[in-house]
C-alpha cells in the first residue's frame, strides 16, 4: 500500500484542521499530491505549507456548486488529474443550546447542517465523478458518521444528513463502479478533535460516561480515521466499493447493553 499512491492527486475538503487535516497529511506522507480545501483560509494555507511543495490550498465553500467546480478544475490544472476525492467538510451543532429534541429544532440549524453535510457532499461528488468518469478511474470517499448508522438523540439534522450520505455513497457506487470509479464512506465514532474536546472531554463526568459505551474505552484519534481513508484510497482496497467503514472502537456494537 505504501507505493500504490505515489504521484496520485487528492482533494480533501474541510482539511484546515481536525480529521481533514490528518487525512491530508496521511495521504501526503504516502506520496499523494494534495489539494487542501476549506473556508478557513489562514489555517488551510498553513496546513498546505506544512505538507510541502506537492500540496496547495484552494479555498472552497462546499455549499456553493460553482466553487466546488472551481476546486476540481484547480486540482486538475495544477496536478493534471484527480484520483482521490475525500469529502470531509461538515458541521454539527457545537452549541449545547442547539442540541434539542425535534419539536424544538430550529429551521436555521436544520438548513445549515443539511446544506454543508449533505448538499456539499453531493456537489463535491458530482464534480469529482464527472472528472473521474472522463479519465476512467478514481476513488471517492465520503466522511459520514456513526450518527448515520444508529439513531442519536438531540441532533436530528446531523443524523439525517449523515444517513443520507451513506445511502448516497451506495447509490453512486452502483452508478460509477462500471465506469472505473469506486465510492466508499468512512463513519467515525467519537473522535478527539478540538470541537469534541470542548463539547465532551473537558468535563470528566461526561467524558467518563461517553467512553463507557466504547469497548476500547477511549475516543478515537484523527490519525485512526485518516488511516481508514488511506486504505480505501489505495490499491489495497481495489475491490472495495459501496462500503461504509465504521471507525468507532466498537461503539455501534452495543457494548453498554446487558441483554
Amino acid at each position: 500500500m505504501r507505493d500504490s499512491l505515489d504521484g496520485r492527486v487528492a482533494i480533501v475538503t474541510g482539511s484546515a484542521r481536525g480529521i481533514g487535516r490528518s487525512i491530508a497529511g496521511t495521504l501526503a506522507g504516502r506520496g499523494v499530491r494534495v489539494v487542501v480545501s476549506d473556508v478557513l483560509e489562514q489555517e488551510g494555507a498553513e496546513a498546505a505549507a506544512e505538507l510541502g511543495p506537492h500540496a496547495v490550498f484552494v479555498r472552497c465553500d462546499v455549499t456553493q456548486p460553482e466553487q466546488v467546480q472551481a476546486l476540481v478544475d484547480a486540482a486538475v490544472s495544477r496536478f493534471g488529474s484527480l484520483d482521490i476525492m475525500v469529502n470531509n467538510a461538515g458541521i454539527n451543532t457545537s452549541d449545547p443550546g442547539e442540541r434539542v429534541t425535534v419539536d424544538r429544532y430550529s429551521d436555521d440549524v436544520w438548513r445549515r447542517i443539511i446544506d454543508v453535510d449533505l448538499n456539499g457532499a453531493f456537489y463535491c461528488c458530482r464534480a469529482a465523478a464527472a472528472r473521474m468518469v472522463e479519465q476512467g478511474s478514481g476513488s471517492i470517499i465520503n466522511i459520514a458518521s456513526v450518527a448515520g448508522v444508529v439513531a442519536l438523540r438531540l441532533q436530528i439534522g446531523f443524523v439525517a444528513a449523515k444517513a443520507a450520505v451513506i445511502r448516497m455513497t451506495e447509490a453512486m457506487a452502483c452508478e460509477l463502479g462500471p465506469r472505473g470509479v469506486r465510492v466508499n464512506a468512512v463513519s467515525p465514532g467519537s473522535t478527539l478533535v478540538d470541537a469534541t474536546r470542548k463539547l465532551f472531554y473537558e468535563n470528566e463526568a461526561v467524558a467518563s460516561r461517553l467512553v463507557s459505551f466504547i469497548p476500547q474505552g477511549r475516543p478515537g484519534e484523527a490519525a485512526e480515521v485518516a488511516r481508514a481513508v488511506l486504505f480505501l484510497a489505495s490499491d489495497a482496497a481495489s475491490y472495495v466499493n459501496g462500503h461504509n467503514l465504521v471507525v468507532d472502537g466498537g461503539w455501534t456494537c452495543g457494548f453498554n447493553r446487558d441483554f
